[in-house]
């Protein structure tokens, strides 16, 4: 069976994404791992006494355990709970995360998003851009306000030339497991448009081609700011998720270009996959 890995420091924004991943869980049928992942350090309990280290993995096992039995009960009326693992591993908390990714055993990797300094930290927090950007698997980022509900509506912003087929293989995957529909979505200013008509009718042939399957819609809009664009967009068409590819760093640079956090956070409603 499938899992979905949370990694869990004990924050709302790691509650948010928890009660997220074992609702998004149920809908598929997957299981869930809540992960904390401890860097050792000297903790002082007061100046006479330090916790050992085996101590304090004892103490966050019983921490994680009663935060995963708190957060269920929140949930055990409304649904069928799905199967829920819980580890406590040592190391950096954003490697280990990327190394957990590269098994066989993870299949998408939910987590909250804080906020900190620099570029993409600002939108993702330190640990969850790093995760996002090297993680072997789709990561999935969960503002801390999102509330989860049936999947109905993915919007793929794009580059035209973004376009792969292991991009498309994983979007018809959770299509077709969601029954979802895929947004195409294309934003361009009055500069770009003539060039872009091209490389957005060459995105188009690919999806037809190469994915008929898809439940998808073609969409090209116009806008001076890549991330108003989408937000407005998103709203307008009542989106669920929004899909970006890591490996097209000229779209990234493109939405974080401004400095306003309106310009960089799309809509902090919508969760945000990064596929790879």
């Amino acid at each position: 069976m499938k899992k979905i890995l949370v990694p869990i420091d004990f924050s709302d924004n790691a509650k948010a994404a928890f009660l997220y991943a074992m609702q998004l869980a149920n809908q598929l049928n997957w299981t869930v791992s809540a992960v904390h992942v401890y860097h050792p350090t000297t903790i002082y309990v007061n100046e006479w006494m330090t916790i050992s280290e085996d101590g304090m993995i004892k103490f966050l096992e019983e921490r994680l355990s009663s935060f995963v039995q708190e957060n269920v009960g929140n949930l055990s009326e409304r649904m069928e709970l799905p199967s829920v693992e819980q580890e406590v591993n040592i190391g950096f908390p954003a490697e280990k995360l990327v190394e957990m990714s590269k098994t066989d055993e993870v299949d998408l990797i939910v987590m909250g998003t804080t906020g900190a300094s620099g570029l993409l930290e600002k939108i993702f927090g330190k640990i969850s851009s790093h995760v996002s950007q090297e993680a072997d698997c789709p990561v999935l980022l969960i503002p801390t306000a999102a509330q989860f509900r049936p999947i109905q509506n993915i919007m793929y912003a794009s580059e035209y030339d973004s376009a792969n087929e292991d991009t498309l293989f994983q979007m018809s995957t959770y299509s077709n497991l969601l029954n979802a529909n895929i947004y195409m979505v294309h934003v361009h200013n009055n500069e770009s448009e003539a060039a872009e008509k091209l490389g957005y009718a060459l995105l188009e042939k690919v999806f037809e081609e190469k994915s008929p399957w898809l439940k998808f819609k073609m969409a090209s809009i116009k806008s001076d700011s890549v991330a108003h664009g989408l937000e407005q967009y998103a709203k307008e068409n009542d989106i669920d998720w929004m899909v970006l590819v890591k490996p097209h760093l000229r779209f990234w640079e493109k939405l974080t270009r401004k400095s306003h956090t309106n310009e960089i956070i799309m809509n902090p409603q919508i969760p945000l996959m990064v596929m790879h």
